[in-house]
């Protein structure tokens, strides 16, 4: 079964993950929102995801590392890995104490200030076309863009408000 879904909250698209393992479907695929999924026993798998450091380290350590662990890395996709671990071998938590957490949320909100950015730098372009030349697709661009910079921005928020939770725990 193939779907395609947009994602830019890690929990609840990994909470999406579990439960569409809880109805028997597991992830085999994963490539820009197209998701593949196979027939599984229902509630086989947990899923997580993690964001790598950097995308230039050695993926295969990575990767033997995880299966040390009894963690099959399904896909990755840039510095994204989506890692699945058989429910029977009981729960599935990468990050388990506050500061690992805080970190995890941290490199997550870096990562999307930076793409931020970028929305933001693309919006006032498309923007000042459309002002220029008063076109209509630019209209609706500069629309897409002030969405698509919106959502990244919840990003941002719900990990700066994940973190100062973690902090509160921490303390």
């Amino acid at each position: 079964m193939l779907k395609f879904k947009l994602y830019y909250d890690k929990d609840a698209e990994e909470a999406w993950l579990r439960e569409m393992s809880l109805n028997g479907w597991a992830l085999k695929k994963f490539f820009l929102g197209f998701y593949t999924f196979e027939p599984c026993e229902p509630g086989e798998y947990n899923y997580q995801i993690d964001l790598l450091d950097n995308w230039s380290g050695n993926k295969s350590d990575y990767a033997s590392f995880m299966e040390d662990l009894g963690v099959e890395v399904i896909e990755q996709w840039w510095r994204w890995v989506y890692l699945r671990k058989k429910a029977a071998d009981g729960p599935f938590e990468m990050y388990t104490d506050a500061e690992s957490k805080i970190n995890l949320y941290s490199k997550i909100r870096n990562f999307f200030k930076i793409v931020l950015v970028i929305e933001v730098i693309c919006f006032f372009m498309e923007f000042t076309a459309t002002i220029r030349t008063g076109n209509v697709i630019f209209g609706i661009f500069t629309v897409l863009l002030g969405a698509i910079s919106l959502a990244i921005l919840n990003v941002v928020w719900k990990c700066k408000w994940k973190i100062e939770q973690f902090k509160y725990e921490k303390s």
